[in-house]
């Protein structure tokens, strides 16, 4: 029965947020995505340690793929065969397809959390509890790996994919370590929390040996690097929202169980 709760409200979350997320980037997002790319042709020759990137869209030397959703500050990856789909209603609905899988995965992993918080007497189903939950998520998995690894736009050169993959995931799962110890663990071991926080960015995250960006134009460059501080900024805003909504839609869903299941005692 919980389970089955679980993915139910996961499902409906998921749709909820990555349809919001969406209709967000495509007003916010994708016209600096395009507008990057455009300067994409006006590149110095790459680097052989550079890694290839992963972008939105087709460009006119070779294909992209790039993902504006809850994930944004993760990896890029581009390759003269790789596939990307096409700009319009086709990248709109693969972005939104990417965008409500995460929701919905995002989702279920934090009602699974918050009911077993709930059910060890560390954790509430109020609004501020969904907020906190939703932050809490932001910080884990777009707010650490992005300190190490900001949102790239199409120009930007990269290390190896692998590298800055391995890099996010363990930096994503030592963050949430450290604010489970942070938020549930006994005084004396909330200490071991700050370190964990800390360390990934000790460590620090892969980056090419080569110029931030490839163009050899210094008007390309310095456009490029206005749309790369835009899109920080618009990637932050929207990750934002898009957690804010996971947590108290979450919420919501908590004080309904518990509201349903009173109802059924009180029979």
């Amino acid at each position: 029965m919980l389970i089955q709760r679980i993915i139910l409200a996961s499902l409906l979350v998921g749709l909820l947020a990555g349809g919001l997320l969406s209709a967000v980037q495509h007003s916010q997002v994708t016209s600096i995505i395009l507008e990057a790319e455009t300067y994409e042709g006006d590149e110095a020759p790459e680097p052989v340690a550079v890694a290839e990137h992963q972008h939105a869209a087709t460009g006119a030397h070779h294909s992209h793929e790039h993902d504006h959703g809850a994930a944004e500050s993760g990896g890029h990856h581009h390759g003269e065969d790789a596939w990307a789909p096409e700009d319009g209603l086709e990248r709109t609905l693969y972005t939104l397809l990417a965008n409500v899988l995460a929701g919905i995965g995002f989702s279920a992993l934090m009602l699974a959390c918050m009911t077993a918080a709930r059910l060890s007497g560390k954790g509430g189903a109020g609004w501020g509890a969904g907020l906190l939950w939703g932050l809490a998520g932001y910080g884990v998995f777009f707010v650490a790996p992005a300190l190490g690894l900001p949102p790239e736009i199409p120009g930007m050169q990269a290390a190896a994919l692998e590298n800055r993959q391995l890099w996010w995931i363990a930096t994503a799962l030592v963050t949430a370590i450290g604010f489970a110890l942070l938020a549930f663990a006994p005084a004396w071991k909330k200490l071991g929390g700050l370190p964990l926080l800390i360390i990934p960015h000790l460590v620090g995250a892969p980056h090419a040996n080569a110029p931030e960006f490839a163009a050899a134009n210094p008007q390309a460059l310095q456009a490029l690097q206005m749309l790369h501080h835009q899109f920080i900024t618009a990637a932050t805003l929207t990750n934002a929202l898009f957690w804010v909504i996971v947590g108290l839609a979450c919420a919501w869903f908590l004080r309904r169980w518990s509201s349903q299941d009173v109802a059924r005692q009180a029979r």
